[in-house]
């Protein structure tokens, strides 16, 4: 039997102290310890779960076999780097990095390690988002809707690297092809960065995605709608909850008749969403790839393509901000 992965948490501010309590959970793995620069906040998370806190970075990846990076967005390609140079498997939390040249640095890095690489899009591992998956064949058009109230933590980054980065992941997910087209908009209001944004994407097939996202909405939301020939999905990342409307011919018997259009029935489905834990999954998927070699569901190659569109989206928001004089 093959022993448990020995794992540190480097940054232990909110999503830190997430991964760090989730992998004490985790049968195949065993939280060794966690680092952060403000040490009185290692202490204390340290204490809680009855583990190391580390004196320094180096200290961190030598008692480990594999990392969290769950830093500051712009101290993603230094601890990232400094692991993969010492052979760690990493798990590094979204955006890769605050640049493409540092998002090159830590691709140069692992290609010379050799070791795991995950990237923390965690929505990939919604129940929702998976359950729904069997149901898409050729997306035609995606809305998406990523709203949340202000926060400072992240604002190191515009939201567009903030929280439009989930859905530009999932959308280049279903799409799987290029986008040959961009329109985008954006404002700062509270911060020096972009804080509310909307881009239009147009894909090679013809597939349009209309994304936005803010961080000045006093309720949350995390929504996203499919539509496709034949059949319209709804899936609600928060609840999980997934809904799915479908024409006569792409249903399997399952659901209900709703409706009727042009001579067909219209089905509808409401799946049994079981409620689970997106950073768990992520740690699971983690640890089977170290383990068994099993393929990445979220692959540093997909973070930096999501992080390349988020970078295209910010250029022409800036773009037409200078237009606008803003």
């Amino acid at each position: 039997m093959k022993q448990p992965v020995a794992v540190a948490v480097i940054g232990c501010g909110y999503l830190g102290s997430i991964h760090a309590r989730l992998w004490t959970q985790c049968q195949r793995a065993v939280l060794v310890g966690v680092f952060d620069i403000v040490a009185e906040r290692a202490s204390k998370l340290a204490a809680e779960l009855s583990v190391r806190a580390f004196d320094s970075l180096s200290d961190a990846l030598d008692a480990c076999e594999a990392v969290t990076v769950a830093t500051t967005t712009s101290q993603h390609a230094s601890v990232a780097c400094a692991a993969l140079e010492k052979g760690k498997h990493v798990l590094l939390e979204k955006p890769v990095a605050a640049t493409l040249d540092e998002a090159e640095r830590i691709q140069e890095a692992a290609a010379d390690a050799g070791t795991v690489v995950h990237v923390g899009h965690s929505e990939r591992y919604n129940p929702a988002f998976r359950a729904a998956l069997r149901y898409v064949t050729r997306p035609l058009f995606i809305e998406a809707h990523r709203l949340s109230p202000f926060r400072e933590r992240g604002t190191d980054v515009s939201v567009i690297g903030d929280l439009m980065v989930h859905d530009l992941d999932l959308v280049l997910a279903l799409t799987r092809e290029p986008v040959i087209r961009i329109e985008a908009h954006g404002v700062g209001v509270i911060s020096n960065s972009v804080d509310i944004a909307n881009a239009r994407l147009e894909f090679a097939s013809g597939c349009i995605a209309n994304l936005t996202a803010s961080r000045l909405t006093p309720k949350p939301l995390r929504k996203l709608r499919l539509f496709q020939p034949m059949a319209y999905m709804s899936l609600d990342f928060s609840v999980p909850d997934l809904e799915v409307y479908r024409i006569d011919g792409q249903h399997d018997g399952a659901g209900t008749i709703v409706a009727h259009a042009g001579g067909n029935a219209i089905w509808y489905e409401h799946p049994l969403i079981e409620p689970g834990n997106a950073i768990a999954e992520e740690h699971r998927a983690f640890v089977a790839s170290i383990l068994d070699g099993a393929p990445a569901i979220v692959s540093l190659s997909d973070g930096i393509a999501a992080l390349r569109l988020a970078a295209e989206i910010e250029q022409d928001v800036r773009n037409r901000m200078e237009q606008l004089q803003i």
